[in-house]
């Protein structure tokens, strides 16, 4: 059951930048991205926007979200964030109760037990 428990919590930190996508299509998508510069730079951001012709990469800053323009010229590869599904988590979140009850109802009904 611990191992069980800890590849869960492993698994939720599971996310990365695979999917290579433009940043027209970044835009759309409105996810996690990694912009790779052509001087190797990486950039992440929250999401991408398009405003008044412009792609602008945002970051979480605390009570507001912060635009970091985006140079077209500099952009060698945008990379889109790339993880489990919400339903996913769902469904191992109803695995791992389910493992539990069935544990602590084979420990219930196995009779009194005293180490002494």
């Amino acid at each position: 059951m611990a191992l069980f428990l800890s590849g869960l919590i492993l698994l939720q930190s599971c996310s990365t930048y695979k999917t290579p996508v433009s940043l027209q299509q970044a835009v759309q998508e409105e996810k996690a991205v990694k912009i790779v510069t052509v001087d190797d730079d990486a950039y992440k951001y929250k999401y991408i926007v398009y405003e008044d012709g412009k792609f602008y990469g945002v970051k979480d800053n605390p009570g507001e979200d912060v635009k970091f323009p985006i140079t077209v010229e500099e952009v060698e590869e945008v990379l889109m964030k790339k993880g489990l599904p919400w339903w996913a988590w769902a469904l191992i979140g109803v695995a791992v109760i389910g493992i539990a009850i069935i544990i602590v109802a084979a420990g219930a009904g196995g009779g009194s037990y005293s180490p002494w």
